[in-house]
């Protein structure tokens, strides 16, 4: 009776394993793995408000996570108040690029606007295949500070969603000074001497636009003539109109002029120059502070050179000054 009772309950197991087997082969098994885990490298991305930014491709860090991927944007927050807001995904025209740009080649308007098309776009847009970031030309509205953001990620195995999972810290940097210097030379040598570094200002005059008005001048703020010669060309040294890559520079007589197109200006790096723009200022048009000159000899004349370097960053119309110290123009 004991080894019927035994097979009995065998076959019975047998049975229900079966039933059991065949219920659970019914079931859709997860394809791959998504980690609870999922972050950025570094959460917080600072980002120039009115710039077109791109965070790194390879930031996004799955822990494992299996692709594809499929990544989507739930909500920004303004973190000094703690509640949502829609900045980041109110549409603005700007400057979307359709084809790859060339520098060096696309060097005019009609081939740039070749590569390129206004069209509506919010600012901020999460690449669905890799999470990264990209901001265009239409955040210039977004408030300064920091906003959090939530997002979703999918693949086969699921979907999970990661709250706070970074911070987009907007500032508003519309440029960069890159630094500078002023020398006088004695004229007919190589004999010089430091003057020191000039000051340069940025003025902002409107949004609109892709200009700047570059201004030199002296101690007193007389700007010297770029029309009649006063500002020469330093040897094969790069100057303001080296970086003008779309739009001849225009001059006044007191103002050279660029409209650059494209943000940021200058573009690129001169080879062993870095963004820096040289001139010489002839004897005829300065003249040097007393004290400046050690050992002065009768007889010597000497003549300024001053460099700077700086880089818009947003588009507009800028008015840079750069203030030569302990020089007087000669009228």
């Amino acid at each position: 009776m004991k080894k019927h009772i035994t097979f009995l309950n065998c076959a019975m197991l047998v049975v229900l394993g079966a039933g059991f087997f065949s219920v659970s082969s019914c079931e859709k098994v997860p394809i791959g793995y998504i980690s609870d885990q999922i972050r950025y490298v570094n959460d917080t991305f600072r980002v120039p408000r009115g710039t077109n930014y791109k965070s790194e491709p390879k930031a996004f860090e799955l822990d494992g996570s299996n692709y594809p991927i499929s990544v989507k944007l739930l909500e920004v927050r303004d973190l000094a108040t703690g509640k949502p807001t829609n900045v980041f995904s109110e549409s603005h025209e700007v400057y979307i690029w359709n084809a790859l740009f060339d520098v060096n080649k696309d060097t005019t308007v009609a081939l740039l606007n070749k590569k390129r098309s206004k069209q509506n776009v919010p600012a901020l847009e999460i690449v669905e295949k890799s999470g990264q970031l990209i901001l265009n030309e239409g955040s210039l509205g977004i408030p300064v500070g920091k906003y959090a953001f939530d997002l979703q990620v999918t693949n086969g195995s699921g979907t999970k969603t990661f709250k706070n999972i970074g911070i987009i810290d907007m500032m508003d940097q519309p440029f960069e000074d890159k630094g500078g210097g002023c020398a006088y030379f004695i004229d007919g040598t190589n004999t010089s001497g430091d003057i020191g570094l000039p000051t340069v200002t940025y003025k902002k005059i409107s949004d609109d636009g892709y200009q700047v008005r570059l201004k030199v001048t002296d101690k007193h703020g007389t700007a010297f003539n770029p029309k009649l010669g006063e500002l020469m060309k330093r040897g094969d040294r790069p100057l303001f109109e080296t970086y003008a890559k779309f739009n001849p520079v225009q001059y006044t007589d007191t103002t050279m002029i660029c409209n650059y197109e494209l943000t940021p200006f200058p573009i690129l790096e001169y080879p062993g120059y870095g963004y820096l723009m040289y001139y010489r200022i002839p004897s005829s048009k300065v003249v040097i502070d007393p004290g400046v000159v050690t050992n002065p000899k009768p007889g010597e004349t000497y003549n300024v050179n001053p460099r700077w370097a700086f880089r818009l960053l947003v588009k507009g119309t800028y008015e840079v000054t750069v203030k030569l110290q302990k020089v007087t123009r000669k009228p």
